[in-house]
Order: structure tokens, then sequence, then C-alpha cells
């Protein structure tokens, strides 16, 4: 073997036209314009097209994230005509029925906002002084100026969106981080890529928040757009509490993905009962759910406009800032964790 044949060595200019003539006899064209390797690849430039190559497929829409976009227009949509119609305050409730009274005669009774814009009339239901009708009234005026907020946030805020839309919308996308790359078999050649486990789980990460938030921040935006004038005082106080859930539920679901087959079933059970009725119930237990953390950023936010839980003694709400630290630091750990089952885990189904 000659020397210029020897790995590394360079041919030299007699050899290239040598070669070049084989080339055309042949009838082949010489390979002169081929794109050239970079001669020293980048493992940052590598993660970097992983992030964007997860992205695109996380843009493929899916099954969950057609439920996910039904729920968000029937949700809008409820809350739009509850706004139309006026129902969020308390301008339009008469009190409670007597006995014996009936429906007809209940119908009768001047409502909270007739009380309010007839201060003559609520001024002359006490008898105390002059001064005091008047704080009272003032206070009156106030509450019901209020209280559209304060429905408008138990109902749409924490009844629907905390309880429900929240860890669903956060499951349609987490669960195709990996659900995607199973389905359409390509698992196998992503765990073949010269790069590390955690790195790539960590990848399919960051990919994956664009995509949640935006539901998640977006539908949350939408929701209170369509809730009228309380909707944007809602917006200003909750979007920390939402984005800080947001995270805390992805982190949980792309784990959930990464380790189980079937993540989409499992994340929605997990959702329905373990956040729905653990959520809620008395005593320390609903301080292993994340929406009990969520909801107490918001009442602590919305301190100041009387939002708070019925019963504080029961429910037992911690401090804003706690309920922060905690959901920030379980997103922390749920990825190191994820990462750490990502990388010990056989994934049989890939090589099939």
């Amino acid at each position: 073997m000659s020397e210029t044949r020897k790995l590394g060595a360079e041919p030299s200019d007699a050899q290239c036209s040598v070669l070049g003539t084989q080339y055309s006899g042949l009838g082949l064209r010489q390979p002169t314009d081929s794109p050239k390797l970079p001669s020293n690849p980048s493992a940052f430039r590598a993660w970097c097209y992983l992030v964007l190559l997860s992205l695109q497929r996380q843009a493929r829409v899916r099954q969950m994230v057609w439920i996910a976009a039904a729920l968000l227009v029937l949700s809008v949509v409820l809350t739009g005509l509850q706004t139309l119609s006026g129902r969020w305050g308390m301008g339009h409730w008469r009190g409670p029925r007597m006995p014996g009274e009936n429906w007809q005669d209940w119908r009768k009774r001047p409502t909270y906002r007739d009380w309010s814009n007839d201060l003559n009339g609520l001024r002359a239901a006490f008898s105390w002084s002059p001064a005091m009708q008047d704080v009272v009234a003032g206070a009156y005026a106030a509450v019901l100026d209020k209280s559209d907020f304060l429905i408008f946030s138990r109902v749409v805020i924490f009844s629907i969106f905390l309880s429900f839309l929240l860890p669903i919308w956060s499951v349609s996308f987490a669960t195709e981080s990996f659900g995607s790359e199973r389905e359409g078999s390509s698992m196998l050649w992503l765990l073949t890529r010269p790069m590390s486990r955690p790195a790539i789980y960590l990848a399919k990460f960051v990919a994956l928040l664009p995509w949640s938030l935006g539901l998640n921040m977006g539908g949350f935006a939408l929701l209170c757009l369509a809730g009228g004038r309380p909707g944007p005082h809602a917006m200003r106080m909750f979007w920390p509490a939402v984005l800080c859930g947001t995270l805390a539920f992805a982190a949980l679901f792309q784990l959930i993905g990464a380790f189980f087959k079937r993540a989409a079933i499992i994340a929605v059970v997990y959702s329905f009962f373990l956040e729905t009725i653990l959520g809620n119930m008395p005593g320390y237990m609903k301080r292993l759910s994340l929406s009990f953390y969520t909801r107490c950023m918001m009442f602590d936010a919305a301190q100041e406009q009387g939002l708070q839980p019925e019963k504080p003694s029961i429910y037992l709400p911690v401090d804003g800032d706690v309920a922060m630290y905690v959901l920030l630091i379980t997103t922390a750990v749920l990825v190191l964790v994820g990462m750490a089952i990502f990388s010990r885990t056989e994934y049989r189904e890939a090589a099939i």
C-alpha cells in the first residue's frame, strides 16, 4: 500500500487528476461539491436541534389536543353567555325565599342592586344615625361592586379552570412528549443519538413548555376576556399562579409519559381523582396535590379583595410565597426524577 493511501494522508495533485479521469471515464460525477461535516461537532448545537425537532413534533395535533381545544371553546362560550346575561355579581340576587312564600311573590322583591340604587329606601331600612346609615349604604354598594370578581373567581377560576381545565390542558401536550415517539416508532432512533439520556429528557421538557404554557396561559386569558369586567382584574392577579401551576403539571405529566405506556389515561385519572378529590379534602392530605398550592397563590394574591377559602380553619392554606417556592421546587425535582427514570428505563417496544 502506498504512503498516500494511508489513513489521514492527503492525495497529491497528480493522484487527484487521475481520480478525476476515472470518474469521467465511468460516467460519474466527481463529488467535488459534496457538503463537508463540521470538524468539531457541538453537543449544545445537537441539543438545540433536538429541541427544535421536538417542537415541530409537538405541533402535530393529536386527540388530546383536540379535546383540550374543544373544552376551551366550550368554556369560553359559556363564560361569555354568563357575562352577557350579567349574572356574575350579586346585583340580581333577591335573598332567600321566606317560608310559605311562593315563586311569584319572591320574584316581585327588589334586587340587591335595586336597594343599592335607591339609597333613600336603603337608609330607611336602618334606624341608626344618619352618619351610620351613610357608612352602611357605602359598604353595601362596595360589596356589590366587588361581588362580580368574587363570584367569577370562585365559579370560573377555581371550580372550572383550576380544578378541571388546567390539569386536562397540561395532559394534552405533556403526555405526547414521549408518547408520540412511541406511537411513531421513533424512540429507538431517539435513544441512539450521540446524546445522553438526561439531555434528551431535558430537551423534550424545554420543547414542551411553549405549547403547554401557550395553551394554559392563552386559555386562561381568553376565559378572563370572556368574563367581562372582573376578567382583566383576575388575569392580573392570578397569572403567576397559573404559570407556576403549569410548570409543575407539565413536569409531572411528562414524567408519567416517560414511565408509563398509556400515559394519557393515567394522567387523566390522576387529574380527576387525586387533584379534584385530594385537593379539596380537609386536613393536610391536600398538600400532596399541585392544585392546592396554585389555589394558595391565588388566595394570597386576592386577599385584599376578600377572596379566601370558605372555611380557612379547615382548608389550612399556606402563604403565597411558600406555595410558589413549593411549585417551582417540585418542578425541578420532577424533572430530575424524570431524567433519572428515563436514563434507566428499557424501552423494549421501541425496537419492534
